[in-house]
């Protein structure tokens, strides 16, 4: 395996160089190279995308080697590296983006994948907290997730699904003098790639899926946020209900399990320090790429059918929803007043409004928001601009989640914060974290909500709710059902 150093792309050549290497890739999958990685000992993060319900997006990336941990609360953070656990005063997104200053300069040459490396983590529901003191959190939290969690992944397994290859890519800080050891690194990823098959591991749930808010319940928290509307409190609520199965085994079966049942624009696995996330989310919170920032608002939910005539019947039913619409209209409004307050002026743009997407279980109506990131504006503060996003609390923002917080009276944790990477070059993709699982222990749970404005009928909401996390039922079913660990469905 021939290896190469790349200092192509870089303002310091010596301190931001990358080795990498290429593999042929017509014998392995995802599953697979993920298998082997986590054999290896190489506690791997899987990311990919699905362009549609059928198709796998051009990468599968694989995070590996983990070297750094950063966690912030809801004040002060820290950073663990070899070296030792450096301390951090104030907001924890202002400490993460001093950590992130300290790889200015790094870029990614174009002849190389997208994601070279960087940090992959989530930013928990209750980090609005930090960055609105206004924001109510409610008393009882069974997640103790902390406001952001982020692992540093210095090393990169890409599947290039177009060419059939695999590239290694490694951070090789000061150039030719780490260029053996990362050559050492990089041949030893081949050898774990080139071992037979792991055994698949096995899943099972315990007992059954328990919702933790019961029907009536949720009906009356609709008639609640309803009553607030009318008193002119807020537009628009989105109310969640979370749901466990006690559960144990392998929880990548999960992971297999979602990416044949819900394949989604942002699929991931991965394993924080108390908390695995593993999720299949439709819509992406904020994108920032060379400067250039995207923000997708999902409102607008039909469920789909496996009739044609019918599944059309439902988008037109949608498509033609003036509650839906109104709904719609008024999240993307929000999403350009939130992209307005980081953007250069004048260059905030809805590029498109009110699309059906059409995904595995659901179809909803989707539209893209673009911007120019300001000067002296960062990633970070894009992504705290549109946190949490409008279609997972509601409208105005505040309001809403303190009226949220005295129904739901649970925290979210992870749900409907943001999920995803920032790379080597201070870009960023953030999901927003819905249609995900997760895993504290041997706890399993997952959460979705409905959007209640004033017209709201509360059973159909409870239902919204429903269809929503369908998707995540069967998988945990599959996953349960031993077919994945008879087969080697799941591993395409």
């Amino acid at each position: 395996m021939t290896t190469f150093l790349d200092r192509s792309s870089t303002q310091d050549a010596e301190k931001h160089c990358l080795a990498w290497a290429v593999l042929p890739a017509d014998l392995h999958t995802p599953v697979r190279i993920f298998l082997a990685l986590r054999e290896g000992g190489r506690r791997p993060c899987l990311l990919e995308s699905a362009e549609g319900p059928d198709r796998l997006a051009r990468y599968s990336f694989f995070g590996i080697d983990p070297d750094q941990l950063f966690t912030g609360g809801l004040s002060g953070a820290k950073l663990e590296t070899p070296l030792g656990v450096e301390q951090f005063d104030g907001p924890c997104h202002e400490a993460f983006g001093e950590v992130l200053s300290r790889a200015e300069g790094a870029s990614t040459p174009s002849h190389l994948p997208p994601f070279c490396g960087g940090w992959v983590g989530a930013f928990s529901y209750e980090w609005a907290a930090t960055l609105e003191p206004k924001v109510a959190i409610p008393g009882n939290d069974p997640w103790e997730f902390p406001a952001a969690e982020f692992r540093r992944y210095p090393v990169v397994v890409a599947l290039d699904h177009a060419s059939q290859r695999i590239v290694l890519v490694i951070d090789c800080p000061d150039g030719e003098a780490n260029y053996s050891s990362a050559q050492e690194i990089l041949d030893g990823i081949a050898e774990d790639l080139a071992r037979p098959a792991p055994p698949i591991g096995s899943f099972k749930s315990i007992g059954v899926i328990k919702p933790a808010m019961e029907k009536g319940s949720y009906e009356e928290g609709v008639s609640r946020i309803r009553h607030e509307i009318e008193q002119g409190e807020i537009f628009q609520a989105v109310l969640s209900q979370r749901f466990d199965l006690d559960c144990e085994g392998d929880s990548f079966l999960l992971y297999r399990a979602l990416r044949l049942t819900n394949p989604s624009p942002h699929m991931f696995y991965w394993e924080g320090e108390g908390t695995t996330l593993i999720g299949s989310s439709p819509e992406r919170l904020v994108s920032v790429l060379d400067g250039r920032i995207q923000n997708r608002p999902i409102a607008g939910t039909r469920s789909r059918s496996e009739d044609p005539l019918e599944d059309e019947r439902l988008a037109a039913e949608l498509l033609g929803d003036a509650k839906e619409r109104a709904e719609h209209d008024m999240l993307v409004d929000l999403a350009r007043n939130d992209l307005g307050r980081v953007a250069r002026t004048g260059t905030v743009s809805v590029r498109e409004h009110s699309v059906l997407e059409k995904f595995a279980r659901v179809q909803h109506l989707v539209s893209r928001v673009e911007c120019d990131l300001a000067a002296g504006q960062g990633a970070l503060d894009a992504v705290a601009a549109c946190f949490p996003a409008g279609t997972v609390s509601g409208a105005p923002k505040v309001r809403a989640m303190q009226i949220l917080a005295g129904i739901e009276r649970d925290t979210r944790g992870p749900y409907a914060g943001a999920f995803g990477y920032v790379d080597r070059s201070g870009n960023l993709d953030m999901a927003i974290t819905i249609r995900t699982y997760a895993l504290k222990g041997t706890r399993l749970s997952f959460q979705a909500g409905a959007g209640v404005v004033f017209d709201s009928v509360p059973e159909r909401e409870y239902e919204e709710t429903l269809e929503k996390s369908g998707a995540l039922v069967e998988a945990a079913k599959l996953a349960d059902s031993g077919a994945l660990e008879s087969s080697r469905e799941g591993e395409k």
